[in-house]
């Protein structure tokens, strides 16, 4: 086997480039920030507009509660927490959506150009595909790790979760699997922000003693939902009311910053902590995808096929590792804070 070491320096100027392209889209983003709340009226705007949307997110999470009889819990906290940022948390996701979609249509377009003419065109070449598969992606996960968007986006995964406890409760018989599965799924969503928690709230350093701590207290918070979860069956509409209230006990005491102590020491006796395997799923699917593209480098296939063999990669990585579920319930949460 022969290396082409003149592919692989290409593909190394190209991610060199690729990063210094994404440190310059931040670095345009945060000075346009910073300049636009430097003005008085887009500060005044601002602030009504995440107010009025906080408020139309967590309407629908009052309703819930009323039906499920939880009208008297305790709910200010989480009422209260996105008023800062919930209107700029839709607005980013919808803009990065947008311009993925564009994207992704552009990129489809030519590479059926590229079929029908028998040559790479337009966005198939490899600046404009590194661009558009590569640079996109990347602005989109930078967007998710903005402390002010994931601390929002954890509280709509809890306010989702809890309209889907009403929803299983309100269906009627026929229909009550369907919303049994979508609850299933909000509540993963929920269970995978709680283990990441620590990093959503940005509270600890890498090397904090308290670090560690919030790591095991999130494992035994999902321990004690996966116990409440799996009483549904047996308990039925009790038991859903006993997951809604846990759900917003949770909300409540992160919005006021205990992300260390989302539920009392005394409601977690007994509880037993399942192993996270999280980072080791991840890891193989990050793995797979960069062996693909070495050795599809490596090997010296065009443009086309490398970006080919690598998505594909990292699809069946994802499928085989996480289920095709997985990908179905990240695309509801997606769709759900965008058209919430």
């Amino acid at each position: 086997m022969s290396i082409d070491w003149g592919r692989v320096a290409e593909v190394q100027r190209f991610i060199i480039g690729l990063g210094v392209l994404v440190a310059i889209c931040l670095w345009v983003y945060r000075i346009g920030q910073w300049t636009l709340f430097r003005i008085p009226a887009f500060r005044e705007f601002a602030s009504t507009w995440n107010i009025r949307v906080a408020e139309d997110d967590f309407s629908k999470t009052e309703i819930a509660l009323r039906k499920l009889g939880l009208s008297t819990i305790p709910q200010d906290p989480l009422r209260e927490a996105g008023k800062k940022n919930a209107a700029f948390v839709h607005a980013r996701y919808k803009i990065y959506i947008f311009l993925l979609g564009l994207g992704g249509a552009d990129l489809a377009k030519s590479a059926i150009n590229s079929i029908d003419h028998q040559r790479i065109e337009g966005s198939m070449k490899a600046p404009a595909l590194s661009l558009a598969c590569v640079a996109l992606p990347l602005l989109m996960w930078r967007a998710r790790r903005s402390p002010g968007v994931a601390r929002y986006r954890f509280l709509l995964s809890i306010m989702s979760a809890v309209e889907a406890c009403e929803a299983v409760m309100s269906a009627q018989p026929d229909e009550r699997h369907k919303e049994l599965r979508q609850l299933d799924d909000a509540c993963a969503t929920v269970r995978r922000s709680i283990l990441k928690v620590h990093l959503i709230a940005a509270s600890t350093g890498r090397r904090s003693p308290r670090r560690q701590r919030a790591k095991q207290h999130a494992a035994q918070v999902v321990a004690k939902l996966e116990m409440v979860e799996a009483e549904i069956d047996s308990k039925g509409d009790g038991a859903l009311r006993s997951l809604a209230a846990l759900l917003v006990k949770i909300g409540n005491n992160y919005a006021v910053g205990n992300a260390s102590n989302l539920l009392p020491a005394q409601s977690l006796r007994g509880v037993e902590v399942t192993p996270n395997r999280e980072g080791l799923r991840m890891a193989g699917v990050v793995s797979t995808a960069v062996a693909a593209l070495l050795l599809s480098t490596l090997f010296g296939l065009p443009d086309v096929a490398i970006f080919t063999v690598t998505s594909a990669a990292a699809l069946l990585a994802s499928i085989a590792i996480y289920g095709p579920r997985s990908a179905i319930a990240k695309s509801r949460e997606l769709l759900g804070i965008i058209w919430r």
